[in-house]
């Protein structure tokens, strides 16, 4: 099952993705989607209350992606329950050599 990386939404929240390797070869369009959220905490909470899977992570969480139409729902659960969500790309500032 694909996993999605979620993070806090503050400015400076980055994270680190240990298992995952840039591609060989890309030119200024790499990109990791992942869900930015007000609260974190809540935010887990709130997935693992409606059986969404979440594995953590040194440094983030990821949920559990069943099927691709999933992702608007969780982002409309998260809304609806006053918990800011937007789906982004989470890496920034690679620099390709």
């Amino acid at each position: 099952m694909p996993r999605l990386p979620i993070i806090p939404s503050e400015t400076d929240a980055t994270a680190y993705l240990p298992d995952s390797s840039l591609p060989s070869f890309y030119m200024e369009d790499y990109t990791v989607l992942g869900l930015r959220v007000g609260n974190l905490d809540a935010a887990v909470r709130l997935l693992e209350k409606n059986d969404i899977s979440i594995f953590k992570r040194p440094g983030y969480r990821e949920l559990s992606i069943q099927q691709r139409d999933q992702i608007p729902h969780i982002i409309q659960l998260l809304n609806a329950s006053d918990i800011s969500c937007v789906i982004a790309d989470i890496v920034e500032q690679v620099y390709q050599g």
